[in-house]
């Protein structure tokens, strides 16, 4: 990094996911640069403040207008993060992408996300099938309650759903540590999501790994809780509506170029844009 570089970022937010934002193709920062940036300026109180840091990087192939890279707020990296995408998307489009919809490139592999014209706030992302559904996930971790069911699915990073009776009546942040390094649970762990099932509705509250607590909500948390309450017959209408503390969200399915595909549908704010100076 050249002495005091003045970079420009943008504050933007998933239903209160929040991440630091910004142009990699200007600044061409190495990974283990974003890895410090993303250490240093996520921190809450000492820096800006945010659950990641999403790059917008030039991309690998011809037919995707770019590539998405993201790091938790700890400095690790994560192939993909729905809410950030979903974000990036945004802020392509209010950069020199041309829309509404864009094909992009992650470490999780290739997306396409669309902004409704009427509402630009208002983002879907396409997104592949869940993978890996593991059913009735006995963990080694003895759990201080008692679940109604606790399944695994990878919608691009590893996620535990439990389901709950009563999810007002759960402390995330003293259960979910244990389970999200419970032996069972494939390397580098998993998100650990609590999911109750109201009138229909589900109802979450998501700690997120490199973050290390209780975010807003959580794009592909949501996904995989959607999933898993599809596949147990707990969510029989569709589009699923999931409740976040952050806000409101939609998984269905829609036809496409591509054909029938699964969306996650949500809330995108920008909060401000701003500069830091890096020494």
């Amino acid at each position: 990094m050249s002495p005091s570089l003045v970079v420009e970022f943008t504050k933007m937010h998933g239903a209160g996911n929040d991440f630091l934002v910004l142009d990699n193709r200007w600044y061409r920062f190495s990974d283990e640069e974003l890895s410090d940036l993303a250490a240093t300026w996520c921190r809450r109180r000492f820096g800006v403040g945010a659950d990641g840091l999403l790059a917008l990087a030039d991309a690998d192939a011809d037919d995707v207008a770019y590539r998405m890279r993201y790091v938790n707020a700890d400095g690790s990296w994560a192939t993909m993060c729905g809410n950030g995408a979903r974000c990036l998307a945004r802020f392509a489009l209010n950069a020199d992408f041309e829309g509404p919809e864009l094909a992009f490139e992650t470490d999780a592999g290739r997306y396409h996300a669309t902004v409704d014209e009427e509402r630009p706030d208002l983002v879907r992302l396409y997104v592949p099938p869940a993978r890996e559904l593991e059913l009735d996930v006995t963990l080694e971790h003895t759990a201080p309650f008692s679940p109604e069911a606790v399944h695994y699915a990878d919608t691009g990073t590893g996620h535990l759903v439990i389901f709950v009776p009563d999810l007002d009546a759960v402390p995330v942040e003293e259960w979910a540590p244990p389970l999200r390094h419970d032996a069972r649970v494939h390397p580098p762990g998993a998100n650990v999501n609590f999911v109750e099932v109201r009138d229909g509705d589900l109802h979450l509250r998501t700690y997120e790994k490199g973050v290390e607590g209780e975010t807003l909500s959580c794009g592909t948390g949501v996904l995989a809780a959607a999933a898993l309450a599809e596949a147990t017959d707990r969510a029989p209408e569709t589009p699923v509506t999931v409740e976040t503390r952050g806000g409101t969200f939609r998984v269905g399915t829609a036809t496409t170029s591509r054909g029938r595909e699964r969306y996650l549908e949500g809330p995108v704010v920008t909060v401000f844009r701003g500069t830091l100076t890096v020494p």
